[in-house]
């Protein structure tokens, strides 16, 4: 696996970075070796969508679906190439096949995000870069505003369904010494990962919350709809104690 170190200052939307990548970087490509690619929910969407398969054909060919250690909630993560230790989406010469549709981690690189709170309960979004010895983007003469390279790299409509996600990950955290059982792991896959089948039962009628007006909704639309029903009625109080 990559070794990398953070830099110590934390920066905001309004902090510069100095950073450029392209195609002929002597560094092009390295990143796509030997990582951990986890896929939230909405990048896990995106993939499928672009690759058209269904959730068991990405699953088979790509990746692993398993409980996340430190979430203790299902995810879905891309496996590297056994030999190569390459991304299954990367081509040596053109870059990535999948760039259109590419998971968040990857648009947001160099940066790692987290959201915090202050002292006053508000919500606060920190980035901070992260420093690789293979990585020669950060010598390049391009200073670009943090909250440019954001639209840049296409990452708004990824960080809403991320940080709504990432709300489901802090509820789960208040109740880690509540194992979830069988029947409610399989319910919160089917909202986050499994819309194809999550159409399917709802048009039987089989998903309390949702009716067949819900079918009429994006792809996108009925995710959100999913991750809220987690967080506010899967993973209330009443249904975990």
């Amino acid at each position: 696996m990559h070794q990398f170190i953070f830099d110590p200052k934390d920066f905001s939307r309004e902090d510069q970075i100095k950073f450029n990548c392209y195609k002929g970087i002597v560094c092009f490509n390295r990143c796509c070796y030997d990582v951990k690619l986890v896929l939230t929910p909405y990048d896990f969407l995106r993939l499928r969508r672009a690759l058209n398969l269904s959730v068991e054909e990405f699953v088979e060919k790509f990746g692993e679906a398993y409980i996340g250690e430190v979430t203790q909630l299902p995810v879905i993560s891309i496996n590297m190439d056994p030999y190569s230790m390459a991304c299954p989406f990367l081509d040596e010469k053109e870059g990535c096949k999948v760039y259109q549709d590419r998971p968040s981690s990857c648009r947001l690189y160099p940066l790692a995000r987290y959201i915090s709170q202050n002292e006053n309960g508000e919500k606060q979004e920190i980035f901070k870069i992260i420093r690789e010895t293979h990585c020669k983007g950060h010598y390049e003469e391009r200073s670009i505003k943090i909250i440019d390279y954001l639209k840049e790299q296409g990452l708004e409509e990824y960080l809403y369904y991320n940080d709504l996600w990432g709300e489901v990950v802090s509820k789960r955290q208040k109740f880690l010494d509540t194992p979830l059982t069988a029947d409610l792991l399989e319910w919160i896959f089917l909202f986050s990962y499994n819309l194809p089948e999550l159409k399917e039962m709802i048009r039987r009628g089989e998903v309390a919350g949702f009716s067949k007006e819900d079918l009429e909704l994006s792809e996108e639309k009925l995710l959100e709809k999913g991750i809220v029903y987690i967080r506010d009625v899967l993973l209330s109080e009443e249904n975990l104690w």
